[in-house]
């Protein structure tokens, strides 16, 4: 029953309803901390998920016990190098970097780089995760230069790995094209606009969070370009 309502839970966040996955994933972690106890590694699966939710919707502070709970339930059950270890880092460091506290974010991301390219090889779709995560804070940054190897390698791997139109190449196409957009170079930035607005709408005919950011991305950068 609850392995049911995490799976439904995740559907509704992957299309961008918040408010219908929350209550599913509270139930679950109910079920699974009364079935299976307070530290079971399905515990932390669901407070992972519990605290992506409530950080999709602007929710913080809540989000922060969450990660950091998961995380010691899962080195605790699983060791230190467990993918499900670096999943969690990554996530926190994504909350951190949400906040602005790109220092204490910066060593969470790369031990979950090297965690993700030891145990599941360099051209594994979570390391493109992890590299575009950390591409993306070096970019926050203005490190444009160590930033754009990272995510044409994340890219990369997205393609071969995931294919050209999953939404995951457009989440890496939408954040180069904002590294070119932030150093006026327009004409780079404004067609990978274009294929990652026209992946997701592929992808989320009915509308998603998402393709609204790309597509004022977009518009944005067309503006400036004059």
């Amino acid at each position: 029953m609850a392995t049911t309502l995490n799976n439904l839970a995740e559907l509704h966040r992957a299309q961008g309803r918040f408010d219908a996955a929350l209550p599913l994933v509270q139930r679950a972690l109910t079920i699974y901390e009364k079935a299976l106890g307070p530290d079971h590694p399905d515990v932390a699966t669901t407070l992972n998920n519990l605290a992506l939710l409530h950080q999709a919707r602007g929710r913080f502070d809540p989000a922060l016990p969450l990660f950091q709970r998961a995380l010691t339930i899962y080195e605790k059950a699983l060791g230190p190098d467990h993918p499900s270890v670096a999943t969690t880092l990554d996530n926190l460091a994504g909350l951190h970097q949400a906040q602005g506290r790109f220092d204490a974010a910066l060593p969470l991301y790369q031990r979950a780089l090297t965690i993700r390219e030891t145990v599941l090889g360099p051209d594994h779709p979570d390391v493109a995760a992890t590299l575009n995560n950390l591409a993306w804070l070096l970019d926050a940054q203005g490190r444009y230069d160590a930033a754009l190897p990272l995510y044409e390698r994340a890219l990369t791997i997205s393609e071969k790995a995931l294919g050209p139109d999953h939404p995951d190449v457009a989440a890496t196409l939408n954040n180069l094209a904002g590294l070119y957009r932030a150093q006026g170079r327009y004409d780079a930035a404004l067609p990978l606009y274009q294929r990652a607005i026209a992946i997701l709408e592929r992808a989320f005919p009915g509308g998603h969070p998402n393709l609204d950011k790309v597509r004022a991305n977009f518009r944005h950068a067309k503006i400036s370009a004059g």
